[in-house]
């Protein structure tokens, strides 16, 4: 009987210290299932940046109009440029999805009563391995580093100007209709750029006419994307229409750029005259025995354009051919009127 009483005390005792144990594991195990209350700052971690944003959410910098005379040779060595807003802050669309961008760009943007200008800032850790070769305009850049501007300067969110740069100033340009369905890689838009690759990375600096833009005077915002390639990393970013199901040519999400309604539409009035000549002997002649010999030469108008209105523009051309002596003259001449999307 004794036996039996010890036996039982121990095994009750055994009970007590099981149920304990239990206990003991069950808050240790409900205390690491709740969210840490400890501040990134408290661990050595630096809080997230917050994204510039205007009430509605949407990205906005400003456009600065400059009284100073802006150099396009790629330095942005000019007071004005140091008075604008950048945009900047990019993120990610390749590889890593809403990231940030693993090199820092900026955009600034300044005008005045003939041009738009854009002075860019691309920040690389490593520019002896920035990627520039191409120097002929409307390359693909399949192998360069580029920044890509969109200007939506009707602000209607479908169409809008793609201007693409690499390091070097190489340019390509292009129209975007109906939110990038269709993009027309002919358009040849007349614009200037020049870009430098320094020990910071590489900078670029553009001037775009305002008799290349069509736009809505006295709107008060244009909408505004930008987006750079880094070659090396496989890397894309842009400002905003950074997801994989938007993208740069996505114009309902791009940006804003407020300060525009101060800029005033300029009447396009361009000609470009041309001459060209040679000197003939031995050449057989049509139609008839004999050699021809003397000097042709070519002169005329390779293109006059006139603004009528905003999406109006009349083309004019004419060409005359003179002979030696001027003995024998043909001429052609045409007039085009391009009604151009507004």
């Amino acid at each position: 009987m004794r036996k039996a009483w010890r036996f039982e005390r121990q095994l009750k005792r055994f009970r007590a210290l099981i149920f304990a144990l239990s206990l003991t594991l069950f808050a240790i195990s409900t205390q690491a299932q709740q969210p840490s209350s400890v501040s990134p700052q408290a661990i050595g971690m630096a809080s997230p940046t917050p994204i510039p944003q205007d009430s509605k959410g949407l990205r906005r910098i400003h456009a600065i109009r400059t009284a100073d005379p802006i150099k396009i040779d790629g330095l942005l060595d000019e007071p004005a440029w140091s008075s604008a807003q950048p945009a900047t802050d990019f993120l990610q669309q390749q590889p890593n999805e809403g990231a940030p961008a693993s090199e820092r760009t900026e955009v600034r943007v300044l005008f005045d009563d003939k041009n738009i200008y854009f002075g860019i800032r691309a920040f690389d850790s490593d520019p002896k391995h920035i990627n520039a070769r191409e120097l002929v305009r409307d390359a693909d850049f399949s192998n360069d580093d580029i920044i890509a501007i969109v200007l939506d300067t009707y602000h209607d969110r479908r169409n809008g100007f793609r201007f693409v740069v690499n390091p070097l100033g190489t340019q390509q340009d292009a129209l975007i209709t109906d939110e990038g369905r269709d993009i027309n890689i002919t358009w040849n838009g007349a614009w200037v750029s020049a870009g430098r690759i320094d020990d910071k990375g590489f900078t670029v600096e553009i001037e775009i006419p305002l008799t290349t833009l069509r736009f809505k005077e006295g709107i008060e915002s244009w909408g505004l994307n930008v987006s750079r390639v880094i070659r090396r990393k496989n890397e894309l970013s842009l400002w905003t229409s950074w997801q994989r199901s938007f993208g740069l040519e996505r114009v309902s999400q791009a940006g804003e750029l407020s300060g525009v309604e101060e800029i005033r539409r300029r009447r396009l009035r361009e000609i470009k005259p041309y001459a060209s000549g040679e000197w003939r002997e031995g050449v057989p002649l049509i139609g008839k025995n004999g050699l021809d010999a003397g000097v042709r030469g070519n002169i005329g108008i390779e293109v006059a354009k006139l603004g009528i209105t905003p999406s109006l523009t009349a083309e004019f051309t004419r060409q005359s051919r003179l002979w030696s002596g001027g003995s024998r003259r043909s001429d052609r001449q045409s007039l085009a009127i391009l009604c151009l999307p507004p």
